[in-house]
């Protein structure tokens, strides 16, 4: 094989940079503490490192919901807390009412911390987190809670008010529920009733069958004097429904609630929890408060308003109570699921060091190695490179 002095030098130089390249790349890696620098330096490693990444995210996104929805909880257990306070006091004042030996002065004393109380109640209810959002108004954060009307001064609960049934439900599914919107659409047995005249009304034909909201065609058989009986075909009938009796009890003036639609944050995959309570299960005790306020400036009722604000008041308390539990129930749960999150950030954090990092000793050696086998080859390639066909002629 003829070897020029061309082929030569390419080859010197193609073999001196490639070792500059491996020890560039063994560089670049004791610079950025990384074995892997782009995909084509272990593509199964690559893929694995990116799907570490993509996870590790995730828990990162995890965690900082966690810590939002504690931030809910806490300031929720604080305001509950607070309410606590406030219907303690009102309880105090509702018994000092209730005996009847307050003076004129002592009763507009007692009238005007109940009114303050009231006040700090509805305030407590409308209290923000995270930048104006409403603690107590479910998932209509952005809507204030709690509304007072400033001419008669009764409040109103504007935030989620029960839960929606888009399609027909049999109510039995719903026992245990306080409440339920009255425009939801209600299933209940029935049946409809056709009615069919002939020869101006002198034969009725009646037909009764179980409601089920299908269209219908019934067929009669009307038998005739001397004749066979002639069916006869009667299309499109206009069919009147009949609701039987077990419907009659929801008719009346009987009221239904439900706490409003909460809002849950997600806090581990395919785990999502409610942080959030509505007010409107405490608003009854505005209400009550209110009465009783105006018993007392007007002075009459007095004594009776207190007696049915004091239930009123346990009522409110051991909601408030059974409240703060389901919060602190929540706060549990987020205790845990944080605990849980930061031990897989851990892991998946390990996971992608094993991965990817480098061992430092054994980058060093290889570094080490490939300077000598650079220099090498530097000190070979200028040897070489001497000896030219001059060089020989000469």
């Amino acid at each position: 094989m003829r070897v020029t002095t061309r082929m030569l030098t390419q080859h010197t130089a193609a073999n001196i940079m490639a070792n500059a390249d491996a020890m560039q790349q063994t560089q670049r890696q004791l610079t950025t503490g990384k074995r892997i620098l782009r995909p084509g330096d272990d593509p199964a490693g690559a893929a694995v490192g990116v799907r570490l990444r993509s996870q590790n995210l995730r828990d990162e996104q995890y965690l900082r919901n966690i810590e939002q929805s504690r931030t809910w909880l806490d300031t929720t257990d604080s305001v509950l807390g607070d309410i606590g306070d406030l219907l303690g006091r009102a309880r105090e004042l509702s018994v000092q009412a209730s005996t009847g030996t307050l003076g004129a002065g002592d009763t507009a004393q007692v009238a005007e911390e109940i009114n303050a109380i009231r006040n700090q109640i509805i305030s407590s209810l409308n209290r923000t987190v995270d930048v104006d959002q409403h603690l107590f108004s479910g998932q209509m954060t952005d809507t204030v809670p709690v509304s007072v009307d400033p001419t008669t001064g009764i409040a109103t609960f504007v935030g989620d008010t029960g839960v929606s049934l888009p399609n027909p439900t049999d109510l039995t599914s719903a026992n245990g529920i306080d409440q339920v919107l009255a425009t939801s659409p209600l299933t209940a047995k029935g049946s409809y009733s056709i009615e069919v005249s002939i020869n101006n009304g002198q034969a009725t034909v009646t037909a009764t069958r179980t409601a089920d909201g299908k269209s219908e065609t019934q067929t009669f058989a009307i038998p005739g004097t001397g004749a066979p009986p002639v069916p006869v075909e009667f299309a499109s009938l206009g069919l009147n429904l009949v609701v039987n009796e077990n419907l009659t009890t929801i008719n009346g003036n009987n009221t239904f609630e439900v706490d409003g639609v909460g809002l849950a944050h997600d806090i581990a995959p395919a785990s999502t929890l409610d942080v959030n309570v509505s007010a409107g299960s405490l608003m009854p005790i505005l209400a009550q408060l209110k009465t009783l306020h105006t018993a007392l400036v007007n002075g009459t009722g007095a004594n009776s308003a207190a007696n049915t604000a004091i239930g009123a008041i346990d009522v409110a308390a051991d909601r408030v109570l059974s409240m703060r539990a389901q919060v602190g129930a929540k706060t549990n749960h987020i205790e845990f699921a944080q605990a849980r999150r930061e031990a897989m950030q851990i892991e998946g954090n390990r996971l992608l060091s094993v991965n990817e990092d480098i061992d430092l000793t054994e980058a060093l050696t290889r570094l080490t190695a490939q300077q000598t086998v650079y220099k090498a080859s530097l000190e070979v390639g200028s040897r070489v490179m001497q000896n030219s066909l001059l060089d020989f002629l000469r």
